[in-house]
């Protein structure tokens, strides 16, 4: 038995519509036959997944046929879909719903590994699986009862070391657990759609603090607050009025906002280019992160209505030395600043680790850095006390 699900074909939906959503079906359904032939029985289940009924010994190399189809763009409209796949072998007389569970388990994990991918289903596999799922269902309880929170890393000025802006990042301290990685509960989030109340969650929670220390402190104290946004929020259609939202309700006002987007978030059709360009409207800035790591990057720029690109730390590390690799980098990062300058757009520097990181992106023309070296990300309250000292140095001078 192999299961087939296509990744990430609500974009599909969402960005192009339900029409060429179905069209898109037809034509995976139509690559499926082919690479099955007359070996295997070729179904669909329903939505966006599919399965395939085979003798014994064929399974990998029909699910291998089938990603190698799928890699070229397919349908009338030659777009591109990956698929994960899991494979299960079932002896005569196992029930149906056994080898189905199994070939589910299998192909969660190819997602798990990256999608585009197949996994046989082996015993034992379903724990961590499992396991992984259970999270997601915790996630919602955190949700509920408020074991979430957020901590806040400073983005300062690399000429005098002041705090200029914020990027709010959410954690999750669970009452068994201890802390939990973003980097295990941000995919648990996605894959249950809980991304939506997770990602609304942040936004108010960073507008709400961003006016407290606007009122505390000034307009000068801190310039901006950033929470990231994923594609999953811009494609949801009430994302928009999450934000209006937001900023009505704790009087923030909408350009001491930033939204923190990634190339692959951006790439993503009209809707979320429409959204965009709401938001934009508005007076919310939209910075573009991880900036020089995708293939569009500069392309992105002419299409995108961003303020802020934010120089990835793949740029960064090295920089200091002047070595074959650093110095690449170097030009690389000053392209960038020249390229933002040209755009006038704000640059600012990330994954800063040491002084002489610090000092070269100086020289290469960057005022705005962010990184372990400048400061961690924190409680809110004792970045409160970083701008009271922040504001009693100003008084004082």
């Amino acid at each position: 038995m192999l299961l087939v699900d296509l990744d990430d074909f609500k974009t599909v939906n969402d960005s192009l519509g339900h029409d060429i959503g179905d069209g898109l079906l037809v034509s995976v359904a139509t690559t499926l036959r082919a690479a099955v032939g007359d070996r295997g029985l070729p179904v669909r289940l329903g939505g966006d997944e599919f399965a395939v009924l085979l003798p014994r010994g064929f399974g990998e190399a029909v699910a291998r046929r089938l990603l190698t189809a799928l890699a070229q763009p397919v349908g009338e409209h030659r777009l591109l879909v990956q698929a994960s796949i899991g494979i299960a072998d079932a002896a005569p007389g196992t029930p149906l719903d056994t080898v189905l569970r199994d070939a589910d388990v299998a192909m969660y994990a190819a997602k798990q590994r990256g999608k585009a991918a197949f996994v046989r289903y082996r015993p034992g596999m379903e724990a961590p699986v499992l396991a992984h799922i259970q999270l997601g269902g915790e996630l919602r309880r955190a949700l509920d009862e408020d074991e979430l929170h957020l901590v806040y890393q400073p983005i300062v000025s690399l000429e005098d070391g002041r705090i200029v802006g914020v990027e709010s990042l959410v954690r999750w301290n669970h009452p068994t657990r201890g802390l939990v990685s973003p980097a295990d509960f941000i995919p648990a989030a996605e894959r249950t759609g809980l991304i939506i109340p997770l990602g609304r969650f942040v936004l108010r929670e960073t507008c709400r603090q961003m006016a407290a220390w606007l009122a505390e402190f000034g307009p000068d104290a801190v310039q901006k607050a950033g929470p990231n946004v994923s594609a999953h929020q811009l494609h949801d259609p009430g994302f928009v009025a999450d934000v209006v939202a937001a900023l009505a309700d704790s009087g923030l006002p909408a350009d001491r906002l930033v939204l923190e987007l990634t190339e692959s978030a951006v790439l993503r059709g009209q809707q979320v280019s429409r959204t965009l360009h709401d938001l934009d409207a508005m007076g919310i800035k939209l910075a573009l992160d991880d900036f020089g790591t995708g293939e569009s990057s500069l392309s992105l720029l002419r299409s995108f209505p961003a303020a802020i690109i934010k120089l990835d730390k793949s740029f960064v590390d090295g920089i200091e030395d002047d070595t074959a690799d650093p110095v690449a980098r170097q030009a690389v990062a000053r392209a960038v600043s020249q390229l933002a300058q040209a755009l006038r757009l704000d640059t600012v520097a990330e994954g800063i680790e040491n002084q002489g990181q610090a000092d070269r992106l100086r020289e290469l023309g960057y005022t705005l850095g962010q990184g372990f070296h400048l400061a961690r990300p924190m409680p809110a309250a004792q970045l409160t006390a970083l701008l009271a000292a922040q504001r009693d140095t100003v008084v004082v001078g």
